[in-house]
């Protein structure tokens, strides 16, 4: 997620909407990334990759919302929600994150790709 936060470093020459599409980008991977860490260490693998969509809100808000297939078969789907103004990825990404797994909540969490197990961010809420 380092390459993350250098690309939106680099992306500081560009208009207003090339920033926000190079965002919306890369907002999209990390969190995909992270996403998929997170269901797999609550027990269960993604197949393949989630398909992630994210967009800004005019409340300084990006959301997520990501869906997918387990290893095993079963529909996935993860909503997640944090500030625009936090763009670097490197120690994780502070917000309100869930991962259901067939409806099912496996992890919910307030702090993604941070670390510390049970859904990448010690499942607070």
């Amino acid at each position: 997620m380092a390459v993350a936060a250098l690309a939106v470093t680099a992306a500081s020459g560009c208009t207003a909407e090339q920033r926000s599409n190079l965002f919306g980008g890369i907002a999209a991977e990390g969190l995909r990334v992270a996403a998929e860490e997170a269901f797999a260490s609550a027990g269960f693998p993604i197949e393949g990759q989630l398909d992630c969509q994210v967009e800004e809100s005019d409340s300084s808000q990006v959301t997520a919302d990501c869906s997918g297939t387990t290893q095993q078969g079963a529909d996935v789907d993860f909503n997640g929600r944090f500030d625009s103004s936090d763009t670097n990825f490197t120690d994780g990404v502070d917000g309100q994150f869930t991962g259901k797994v067939q409806g099912e909540t496996v992890f919910s969490t307030d702090c993604l790709g941070c670390g510390g197990g049970n859904g990448g961010g010690g499942g607070g809420g």
